[in-house]
């Protein structure tokens, strides 16, 4: 199909980091600088739909009127589809490019996002078996920072995706969450792979993002040893990481008090990304700790 021949291209532009389309209504690409208007590869909402099942099917996914919701890699980047069946007036995608090298601190700190002391003091962190939980909003980097933090370990790290992006290479190991068949059977959870992970022999475990109930079997995983575990969570400052926090112990089944223990005793730092005019950047490093009995996330500065 020439849509998809041309949706491929785009993702070889230098520098774009997403595509994003609304249909025939709008196609915005990002460079590096913000989203900005491009050309529709789409001349339809019936071709977009079509293209959109061909690429999931290609990718191994299931994308169809009983679902019309998908994520899956593909041409070395994350697709989200949406169907317009009942959910959306149009079909949308969204493209999360990945980087086609490997990302490392130093490359980081020569696109802005880290300062050299920064950098420093993250490498040590790794080094020391530290557990990381990464937060920012969506595009603020918390992926990128991720992946450049485990590049060049050499360790077995188990990897534990909701879609695969982090592309480790050997020894890492990359598990990805499986969605249930048409039967409604066969799924298997972030929790449960965060289980099995544990019986793997890992050097650490790394959870790309967390979001329901794995938020309190990676807790308690660090808490027994696995040292310099690294997560991302979804949280715009420093503060409203205690209270997503609090949220993430509610759908997992913990009650207040343990769940702010539980991340107190097991998360050594919070780094907290952001993104201004289009740059990224490391905002905040906090620290968690129990202060009268409540969350907080105590902001330090690299030493």
């Amino acid at each position: 199909m020439q849509e998809v021949l041309e949706i491929r291209k785009l993702l070889t532009v230098s520098g774009i980091t997403d595509l994003v389309i609304n249909g025939t209504l709008s196609a915005q690409a990002d460079f590096g600088d913000g989203l900005v208007e491009i050309q529709n590869p789409f001349r339809s909402p019936q071709v977009m739909t079509t293209v959109l099942t061909q690429l999931a099917l290609n990718a191994g996914a299931r994308l169809d009127i009983a679902k019309p919701i998908a994520d899956f890699s593909l041409y070395g980047a994350r697709f989200h589809a949406v169907l317009a069946q009942g959910v959306s007036a149009v079909p949308l995608l969204s493209v999360r490019k990945h980087p086609a090298s490997q990302v490392t601190l130093d490359h980081l700190v020569e696109t802005g996002m880290l300062s050299d002391r920064e950098s420093d003091w993250l490498a040590e962190q790794v080094v020391a078996k530290r557990s990381i939980l990464i937060s920012g909003a969506t595009s603020s980097g918390k992926t990128t920072l991720l992946r450049a933090l485990l590049s060049g370990l050499g360790e077995r790290v188990i990897a534990i995706e909701q879609t695969p992006e982090l592309m480790l290479k050997p020894p890492a190991i990359c598990l990805t969450e499986r969605i249930a068949n048409q039967e409604g059977a066969g799924s298997i959870g972030l929790d449960e792979l965060v289980n099995h992970a544990l019986r793997m022999r890992p050097d650490r475990i790394v959870v790309g993002e967390v979001r329901s109930k794995e938020f309190q079997v990676l807790l308690q995983a660090i808490n027994n040893g696995h040292l310099g575990t690294m997560a991302t969570i979804h949280a715009s400052s420093l503060s409203q990481v205690a209270e997503r926090a609090l949220i993430l112990g509610m759908l997992s089944g913990m009650q207040v008090e343990l769940t702010q223990r539980l991340f107190a005793s097991s998360i050594d730092f919070v780094l907290q990304l952001g993104r201004s005019t289009g740059k990224r950047s490391l905002e905040a490093i906090g620290k968690p700790e129990l202060v009268d009995g409540s969350l907080r996330i105590r902001r330090v500065d690299p030493a």
